[in-house]
């Protein structure tokens, strides 16, 4: 056999051969281009969402008691505004056992307003939490 020979199959056992098709660099650039643009879009939309927020709070310190939790956190609300933050217990085995709402009025800063506040559970708690916070009007 030589260079110049060509690999002859038999006739119908391997089915047709197709000729191998290249995708133009100009349709795969668009659809790359394409697809950032899409992306970006939902990233703007979620950040919009659930992004940098006007009520938020953080959790500093919490101590837990027999039937009780004291939770110490910071909430983030515009000056002059009052936020409604919703406070909860944990068990052991994570069920919630204490929920609360509680109002926080902003402070001489409203980036850094300090709450304390007791929540009396209905077992022995391992955890106090901050679920969120929200303009006060909105929460009940």
């Amino acid at each position: 056999m030589t260079t110049d020979d060509h690999l002859v199959f038999p006739p119908g056992r391997y089915g047709r051969q197709r000729a191998a098709r290249r995708t133009p660099r100009t349709v795969v650039a668009l659809a790359a281009a394409a697809l950032l643009v899409i992306m970006t879009f939902i990233g703007v939309r979620l950040f919009q969402s659930y992004g940098k927020q006007d009520y938020s709070a953080s959790v500093t310190r919490f101590t837990t008691a027999e039937n009780a939790v004291n939770v110490e956190f910071v909430v983030r609300l515009p000056e002059g505004g009052r936020a409604a933050c919703v406070v909860r217990a944990r068990n052991e085995e994570g069920a919630e056992i204490g929920r609360a709402v509680v109002e926080v009025a902003a402070g001489a800063d409203p980036t850094s307003t300090v709450a304390t506040y007791r929540l009396t559970t209905e077992g022995r708690p391992v955890t106090g939490e901050v679920e969120r916070c929200s303009p006060a009007e909105t929460v009940r």
